[in-house]
């Protein structure tokens, strides 16, 4: 085996964050990346995504049990490195214009511990002249384990996100743990648990980014507030902005809602596809994943026409450490101002932006909900 080829954050220098998202089957890992790439985007973050490789590779035939265990591993973790790569050197490219980047890893160059065991993965990474050290602290900022719905939240445990996977609940919970176990190489490993709803998973693994990031950390509570019209162009601070399209589709099941969104900003345009069903009785479950423009083009033909297309511009901003979004509404809401307030950890009592009237907080009126401005006037 030739000499190995490894980037390390010691080269990166300012301006790249890399950060591993791993975990146990059914952990919410598709619909964190999605939602964490938008939550970032929107905080000024250029966001790259390295996708995980073993479902890739299983998708284009190399099936586990066709091949010894140890090689299809090793392909897995080539394939991984090799690529997150090619990730790193185009995030230099956005660093080197001036853009702020992080790479979010959907798992990454140990994962396959858990499948090898930790004598046999050793041995495999020692035979392609790499350590745990080269693997771990030296290619990851940090490290973020979000553990399977098998273990605390088994009502929402599923493989139907994907079709590489057919672990049993049981089978899930030995393999997170394993999982777990081969990121204790990290010198700081981050554990997101199912203490909470989803929603609240959601917001303890950005709480996570962001305190890598040295950025204010959200607590949970959000307020949705209704504000007049204004001038954008005077708000005294850096703000990004992004424009959003939303659309409502036709759903074969009862209780269950779809949709999809185009995200569109300077970098260009992204593509989303939301899922939402009860589970139980006031209980939803929500999965989002990236899709391409293909994709969402073929589900726009399933629109609902009982609803209709939200088109927004979307301002996002910081305010002595606050983070804020202003939704200005176009076409159906035209004149429609909302803004959501996140608080922080340095300021958990939210004060306003003097330069923005706040009419009312609305945070639970449900005819401010995206359902609901999606219906005819």
């Amino acid at each position: 085996m030739g000499e190995r080829k490894n980037s390390s954050v010691l080269d990166l220098g300012e301006g790249i964050t890399i950060i591993v998202i791993t975990g146990g089957p059914c952990s919410g890992k598709t619909t964190g990346l999605s939602w964490l790439s938008q939550a970032l985007a929107d905080r000024g973050y250029k966001v790259l995504i390295s996708p995980e490789s073993a479902t890739k590779l299983i998708g284009a035939g190399m099936l586990p049990g066709e091949l010894p265990w140890p090689i299809f591993q090793e392909e897995i973790i080539l394939d991984t490195i090799n690529q997150e790569n090619r990730i790193i050197s185009i995030a230099k490219r956005y660093r080197d214009a001036g853009r702020k980047v992080v790479i979010l890893c959907d798992r990454g160059a140990v994962d396959g511990q858990a499948y090898l065991g930790s004598e046999e993965f050793g041995k495999l990474i020692a035979q392609l002249h790499y350590t745990y050290r080269d693997l771990c602290d030296g290619r990851y900022h940090a490290a973020i384990h979000l553990r399977t719905a098998a273990l605390g939240a088994e009502a929402f445990y599923t493989l139907a996100n994907n079709t590489a996977r057919i672990e049993t609940p049981e089978f899930a919970r030995g393999l997170d743990q394993r999982t777990l176990e081969a990121w204790q190489h990290h010198q700081h490993p981050r554990v997101i648990d199912n203490s909470t709803d989803f929603e609240g998973k959601l917001k303890r693994l950005l709480a996570e980014v962001c305190e890598v990031l040295g950025d204010p950390v959200p607590l949970e509570k959000e307020d949705k507030l209704l504000v007049e019209p204004f001038d954008i162009n005077t708000i005294p601070v850096t703000w990004t902005e992004s424009k959003i399209e939303q659309d409502y589709l036709f759903s074969p099941e009862a209780g269950e809602e779809r949709r999809v969104r185009a995200r569109s900003d300077a970098g260009g345009t992204s593509y989303y596809y939301t899922t939402k069903r009860e589970v139980s009785s006031g209980v939803r479950i929500e999965n989002e994943k990236m899709i391409s423009d293909k994709e969402y083009f073929v589900l726009l033909t399933l629109r609902n026409p009982k609803k209709v297309t939200i088109r927004k511009r979307r301002i996002c901003f910081f305010w002595k450490n606050q983070f804020f979004e202003l939704d200005i509404f176009e076409g159906h809401r035209d004149g429609l101002v909302l803004m959501e307030a996140e608080r922080s950890d340095r300021t958990p009592e939210l004060e306003l932006p003097p330069f923005i009237k706040v009419i009312r907080n609305v945070t639970d009126e449900k005819a401010y909900s995206n359902a609901e401005l999606a219906n005819p006037l």
